[in-house]
């Protein structure tokens, strides 16, 4: 759930015919407004994982006990793709669509599940991962008051499956390795959600 969430950012923004590439200075205050309004967004979607018997405040808990390894994954991935924008006067980029780019994270998501052995038995918690994670972007396009559409342009991003695996090596970087990844899922399990224990110990990230 958490990779998703690294990748909030940049899918509420991968909007293939062709637009103007997006300057720095309009796409800046855009992205973090609707960075800065993750974990609110993860209120108001608290019901997409209640539902599986979890305490939201003691999940939330979970949550913000990785925030600095959240925000260094974030800062990573920003790094990373710092020519998405143009410093001054930009040509013209594809258009992108966010839903390939959600595809393409769950593809790699559903991948690592299936090399931990755990895909079948995981299959209920991570519909209702993409649920909160689909809820959240939604609600971070709101918060924004759909600045990025309003925008009217795109950034100069990767293929989608580049785009998703220079996150999950941000990701990994940051500490949701194997490890950070089981301490996490181990947390969420304590916090209730029904089931999840016996899968954390079998979690590989790789």
């Amino acid at each position: 759930m958490l990779y998703v969430v690294v990748l909030l950012s940049f899918a509420t923004i991968a909007h293939s015919q062709m637009v103007r590439q997006c300057t720095c200075q309009e796409f800046e205050p855009c992205k973090n407004t609707a960075a800065g309004n993750i974990m609110q967004c993860a209120d108001q979607c608290q019901g997409q994982i209640t539902s599986l018997g979890a305490s939201y405040p003691a999940l939330r808990g979970c949550l913000m006990s990785k925030q600095a390894m959240l925000n260094s994954a974030i800062g990573c991935q920003t790094q990373q793709l710092a020519g998405a924008c143009a410093a001054g006067g930009g040509g013209m980029v594809p258009k992108r669509y966010p839903e390939t780019l959600k595809l393409a994270a769950y593809a790699e998501i559903n991948s690592m599940l299936a090399r931990s052995g755990i895909q079948a038995e995981a299959k209920g918690y991570l519909a209702a991962g993409k649920k909160f994670a689909t809820c959240i972007m939604k609600c971070m396009e709101r918060g924004s008051g759909n600045c990025f559409k309003k925008l009217g342009c795109g950034l100069a991003l990767p293929p989608d499956n580049v785009l998703v695996q220079s996150s999950k090596q941000c990701a990994m970087r940051s500490g949701f390795n194997t490890n950070g990844v089981r301490d996490l899922c181990q947390c969420i399990a304590g916090a209730g959600v029904r089931g999840l224990a016996p899968l954390c110990a079998r979690i590989q990230i790789s």
